[in-house]
Formats: C-alpha cells, sequence, structure tokens
C-alpha cells in the first residue's frame, strides 16, 4: 500500500511547492530494518525519524503502526499505514489523514489555498 501511495504523495508535495505553500514531510518507518529505512526516506528525499526508540514512541503517541507491529505496540491503533499526521510548528496535530483507508484521494481533504486558515502566515 505504501508503495503504491508514495507518488500522489510526492506529487502533492510538489503542488504544495508551487503553490508557495511547501510542506515537510518526515519519514517515519515501519520497515523491517534501518538500512531500509534509510533508503525509502532517501529514495523519496524525506527526513526520517531515527529508527528505533524514537520511531516508538512517535507511533504510540499518533496511534498509527502496521499490523505486524501490533505484537510491539497492541491493538489500540487508530490506523495502520501509510497515514499522514499534519502538524503545525510546536509539535501540535492539526489533521489525521486516513491513507490507509482512503488512498490517494486522501490528500484532497488538505487544501492548497487557505479556505481553513489551516497554513497560517
Amino acid at each position: 500500500m505504501c508503495t503504491s501511495f508514495e507518488p500522489s504523495l510526492l506529487a502533492f508535495r510538489q503542488a504544495a511547492q508551487a503553490s508557495g505553500k511547501p510542506v515537510e514531510i518526515i519519514y517515519v518507518s515501519s520497515d523491517r530494518n534501518e538500512d531500509t529505512s534509510f533508503q525509502r526516506a532517501s529514495s523519496l528525499g524525506m527526513m526520517t525519524v531515527p529508527f528505533g526508540d524514537q520511531t516508538a514512541e512517535l507511533k504510540k503517541k499518533l496511534g498509527i503502526w502496521d499490523g505486524l507491529e501490533s505484537f510491539q505496540f497492541g491493538c489500540g491503533r487508530r490506523t495502520g499505514v501509510p497515514a499522514l499526521v499534519v502538524l503545525d510548528k510546536e509539535g501540535q496535530e492539526l489533521e489525521f489523514l486516513a491513507a490507509e483507508a482512503q488512498g490517494p484521494k486522501v490528500l484532497g481533504s488538505w487544501p492548497l489555498n487557505d479556505e481553513l486558515g489551516v497554513w497560517g502566515s
């Protein structure tokens, strides 16, 4: 699912940049090892959270992990992957986009205009 979602996510990032509303996407990996995680983030041109404890903390805080990680984190997730959580500059959640359930169309719910006042100044 993630690899089929990635082209739409990259197109969204390019559209945001072109509209003057650039976004930074930080990759939080559910890959099985650090090398794969780093390679995927690099190929996508994204920053990544270091593999390990920091990734686990974020997954628990945001309630997002893949099904195989349920052994580690339990059953209390709100979704699997991919998922997008839009954060403000202070790290507070603004929007949750359920990409696992909705696929690429979920990107349409995060506007590149400022009708909802989400971009700030």
